[in-house]
């Protein structure tokens, strides 16, 4: 669970105010339990709405039409990903509206069983098949890729455009010196930033296939979950579970598993490290959880290099 604020306007919001607007704008839902979810996340506070429902709060409201409309959107990918994908996806049941305290829309889905991957990855596996974990995490991806995509590069998500540099990730390594070697992150970056562009057709990607994302049980993927409206781009970005999940022999078992050509596990490199450098960075003192993944993820990289 995030320490702090996060985000610039971020809202802190109390199961008691939030069951309170459940049972205005949801009567059906009078009198149930609200409880919060620990959770990584960077976006959304998560809190468990009775036994079946999850609701989802941005940590930044936002409100209006185009509020409104993503969340929709998310459902109806969220519908699509659920009739394709080989894991459980949650349905979006309701949007709520501003309540006491917190000036924007939020969401409720349905609740999905299972442990979080990145508590288990900090239990040092928890008894989790890391072997069969990266079989279930490639075809889970590899279905994703499957999913028909509409129009062209969505210009949204880690992977929705064209790997390019920017002043951000250096200025973000630089910033995390104290962590990681500047030197060997840069090369790492380098590299990525060199290997041939992704010129085949706009694909259908995950884009944020991260720990605190996906749903393990008994060992194995069970569920996906932090739905978003559709990314379409390069699917090299759903490369980044080989640094942000696996170690060898996992990792290499992952790559085959993926069959994409040695081009895009580079760029996969340099999605993984983007993701990790502004992690390592902006959420040391803010979010433990996730500056744990974004260090594992560098030493990773680095140490592969």
């Amino acid at each position: 669970m995030a320490h702090g604020a996060m985000h610039p306007g971020q809202v802190t919001v109390t199961t008691t105010a939030l069951a309170e607007a459940v049972t205005r704008q949801f009567p059906q839902l009078r009198a149930t339990e609200v409880v919060e979810v620990a959770s990584a996340g960077t976006e959304i506070a998560p809190y468990r709405v009775g036994t079946s429902l999850l609701a989802r709060v941005p940590l930044v409201p936002v409100v209006g039409r185009a509020a409104r409309a993503r969340v929709e959107a998310e459902g109806r990918h969220a519908r699509v990903l659920g009739e394709r994908l080989p894991v459980a996806v949650p349905r979006l049941v309701g949007v709520g509206e501003p309540f006491a305290g917190y000036d924007g829309v939020w969401s409720l889905w349905t609740w999905l069983d299972g442990c979080s991957l990145d508590q288990v990855l900090d239990d040092d596996g928890g008894g989790c098949d890391l072997g069969a974990l990266a079989q279930d995490l490639a075809r889970l991806l590899r279905a994703q890729r499957a999913v028909p995509a509409a129009g062209g590069w969505s210009g949204t998500g880690r992977g929705g455009r064209p790997l390019a540099d920017t002043e951000w990730v250096r200025s973000s390594i630089r910033a995390g010196a104290h962590l990681v070697d500047p030197v060997a992150a840069t090369r790492v970056w380098e590299v990525a930033l060199a290997a041939p562009a992704y010129l085949g057709p706009p694909t259908s990607i995950h884009a944020d296939a991260l720990p605190g994302n996906l749903l393990v049980a008994d060992g194995r993927l069970s569920g996906v979950v932090d739905i978003t409206e559709p990314v379409v781009g390069d699917p090299a970005s759903d490369l980044q579970p080989a640094w942000v999940v696996f170690d060898e022999p996992e990792r290499s078992a992952f790559r085959d598993a993926m069959a994409l050509d040695d081009a895009a596990w580079q760029r996969g490199r340099g999605w993984a490290l983007e993701m990790a450098v502004g992690g390592l960075h902006h959420y040391e003192r803010t979010n433990p959880g996730f500056f744990r993944m974004a260090r594992r993820t560098l030493r990773r990289l680095v140490d592969t290099s």
